[in-house]
């Protein structure tokens, strides 16, 4: 297989994962609420030691709405920054942000319950976005950087982006926490590359 066929072949199994994930998502907002509340981030049922809800949590939506806006924001994502990592770095993009998000919510936030994928879109974005800036390949970084960090800062001065519906509750800290995550491991990637 050449250079461009193994990239095309990428291509094709990252869209395929993509779209999965994007059916499994949708799936599981229309699920039941039962099945949500049994894989949603749970401070009493972590405590209890039900692991798989540090993982899972991020996986279940609040409602259909949430979860398309989600599968939004990852096509989007996927569109702009699908070909900046290799499999593997993505990967431990995730990892990173599981592993922050989770500690956050446990340590930092008085939050009792939590679910959504949010948190890791930002960490996906501003890992692509600082590997961009560092390789000065992509001026559009630029803009979407200092878009994404005015976003971030608003919502941690003003609460929520005016555009949400009111009725879903939006926890800031895990955008800043992916975000934070995200630009470090960005770094990190960089220098290993």
């Amino acid at each position: 297989m050449t250079g461009g066929q193994q990239g095309a072949a990428l291509t094709r199994s990252a869209s395929i994962a993509i779209g999965l994930l994007a059916i499994a998502l949708l799936t599981l907002a229309v699920a039941g609420e039962s099945l949500q509340e049994s894989l949603q981030w749970s401070r009493a049922d972590l405590a209890r030691g039900e692991w798989w809800r540090l993982l899972t949590g991020h996986l279940v939506h609040l409602d259909l709405a949430h979860a398309a806006l989600n599968v939004a924001a990852l096509a989007l994502l996927y569109w702009l920054f699908g070909d900046v990592f290799r499999r593997r770095e993505l990967v431990l993009i995730v990892i990173a942000g599981v592993v922050a998000i989770d500690a956050m919510l446990w340590w930092l936030v008085d939050i009792d319950q939590y679910r959504g994928l949010s948190g890791l879109l930002h960490a996906w974005a501003a890992a692509a976005v600082v590997r961009r800036l560092i390789a000065r390949q992509d001026p559009l970084a630029w803009v979407i950087g200092v878009a994404g960090l005015a976003k971030i800062l608003w919502e941690n001065l003003a609460g929520a982006m005016p555009f949400m519906a009111p009725t879903m509750v939006v926890v800031t800290d895990v955008h800043l926490a992916g975000v934070l995550v995200g630009m470090l491991v960005g770094v990190l990637l960089q220098r290993s590359a």
